[in-house]
């Protein structure tokens, strides 16, 4: 299991009261930790807006807390680690950029990798043809069709996969559209870049067009400090925190 977190330990900042003999103390205690870890998780949110060039909502929501109570006086901010169905966990793209390193392969790339279309060493940008989101991100329905023509998607008769007769279908040109087929190369005898290029059949030619380019994989440097953000939080909040939820809790005490 994959995990990026900051626990707030506040075991220095209670030595203050550490004489304190009283029944409410835990519960200040937790109250006080819990939303120190609330402001952990909002300056993160603030962090990544501030790094990140158009942060995708799944990125910019990847952030989760373990909240403390009266029996563990200790709270987790973290990267989420888990995804619904066969999405992606949050906590995997962001790893080179709060540890450093190579990036990672995303799904569509370790499929094309697993079939021989992506080689060693490589990974995809996206090329002039490319559709792309508000991202900055290739749509997904256009990394299906690419992932569809050259059968990629990994389940055995995946209805998905074309077909011989659908790849055919597909390249011839009619009044209404054009006909397209995709192939693996670097064309113009290597003089354009290798990837994964369209081609183009109408009345007047053919032309190729880049959809993803293939560039060699790079390693990162660490630009979002996921801990010093969390740890300075802490040291500026927690104290204020604790102060507003001992009173509270003082108040409240039957």
């Amino acid at each position: 299991m994959i995990n990026i977190n900051c626990k707030v330990d506040v075991k220095g900042a209670l030595k203050q009261i550490a004489n304190v003999k009283d029944k409410q103390l835990p519960f200040a205690t937790s109250l006080a930790i819990n939303r120190t870890a609330l402001k952990v998780k909002s300056m993160q949110e603030h962090e990544i807006r501030d790094v990140f060039d158009s942060p995708t909502p799944f990125i910019q929501n990847s952030q989760f807390i373990k909240y403390s109570n009266k029996q563990n006086l200790t709270a987790t901010v973290g990267v989420k680690d888990f995804s619904f169905g066969k999405g992606v966990p949050a906590v995997k793209p962001l790893l080179a950029e709060i540890g450093g390193g190579e990036r990672r392969l995303k799904r569509f790339e370790r499929a094309l990798r697993s079939i021989g279309v992506l080689p060693s060493g490589y990974v995809t940008v996206p090329g002039e043809a490319a559709e792309i989101d508000q991202y900055g991100n290739m749509k997904g329905s256009q990394i299906v069709k690419i992932l569809s023509y050259f059968r990629a998607f990994p389940d055995v008769g995946y209805k998905a996969n074309s077909t011989d007769a659908s790849r055919a279908k597909m390249a011839k040109s009619t009044k209404s559209r054009y006909g397209v087929s995709y192939f693996v190369g670097a064309p113009g005898d290597g003089k354009s870049p290798l990837g994964i290029w369209q081609r183009i059949y109408s009345n007047f030619g053919t032309a190729a067009r880049p959809i993803m380019i293939f560039v060699k994989s790079t390693n990162y440097e660490p630009i979002y400090d996921f801990k010093f953000v969390a740890e300075n939080t802490v040291d500026k909040e927690f104290n204020r925190e604790f102060i507003s939820a001992w009173e509270e809790a003082q108040r409240t005490a039957k």
